[in-house]
């Protein structure tokens, strides 16, 4: 039997389904590595890190197979920072300046990344599980076959991203701004909110519930009369 389709100018209310998301490729047993602190173009790999990365800027630095454990990253700015194969555990980016870094087979596990700055970051099969990252800024980000879920994205910004297989999951999004960046193909049936930032144009083939579907009449024009 064939799910039921509501629809509301393109808005739509079935459940769709998403291609397999990638994870960190680690080997099981990873040696600690020593850390000290960062320089430009500074590299790792193969590694486990548990120390604190500290208040430092260094631009293009690389990690590759990478298993961070606890770190604080906060206020730490890694523009143009490549990350492959990396599993972020428990680590704190709050305030961190990650703009124009590349994420490839990521996953962040119960991380703080309040304020934490990606714009013109480029993340693919990347996974967020159990994260706070309210007000996170994801401007003229690329997701491609990104999940958030149960995460916080309260006042996040999404603006002019691009998108290819993200997925919200049951992940909080009250106020996020999503101007500019098409929710086409995202579901949202689960999402924890009462408003976000959205227009006609973004909200075009979005997947919703059905309960959800009152609270985006408004956004065209419809008038619901209550008897």
């Amino acid at each position: 039997m064939k799910e039921p389709k509501y629809s509301i100018r393109g808005v739509r209310v079935v459940r769709n389904k998403n291609r397999m998301i990638q994870t960190p490729d680690l080997p099981e047993q990873l040696d600690s590595i020593n850390f000290t602190h960062l320089t430009d173009q500074s590299y790792y790999e193969m590694g486990a890190i548990d120390s604190p990365i500290g208040t430092v800027h260094a631009e293009h630095v690389r990690f590759d197979q990478i298993h961070f454990r606890n770190v604080t990253f906060s206020e730490t700015e890694l523009p143009y920072s490549q990350w492959l194969d990396v599993l972020f555990d428990n680590c704190d980016f709050s305030g961190a300046k990650l703009n124009g870094a590349r994420f490839n087979r990521v996953e962040f596990r119960n991380c703080k990344l309040t304020g934490t700055d990606f714009d013109q970051a480029v993340m693919q099969d990347a996974t967020w599980t159990n994260c706070q990252a309210p007000y996170v800024l994801c401007n003229l980000t690329a997701f491609r076959d990104v999940q958030f879920d149960n995460c916080l994205l309260k006042g996040a910004n999404f603006i002019d991203a691009s998108q290819d297989n993200l997925q919200l999951g049951t992940s909080d999004i009250q106020d996020v701004q999503f101007t500019g960046t098409s929710l086409n193909n995202i579901d949202l049936s689960q999402c924890r909110f009462t408003h976000i930032h959205a227009g006609e144009q973004e909200l075009r083939g979005a997947v919703i519930a059905p309960e959800q579907a009152a609270g985006f009449i408004g956004l065209f024009g419809v008038k619901v009369k209550d008897d």
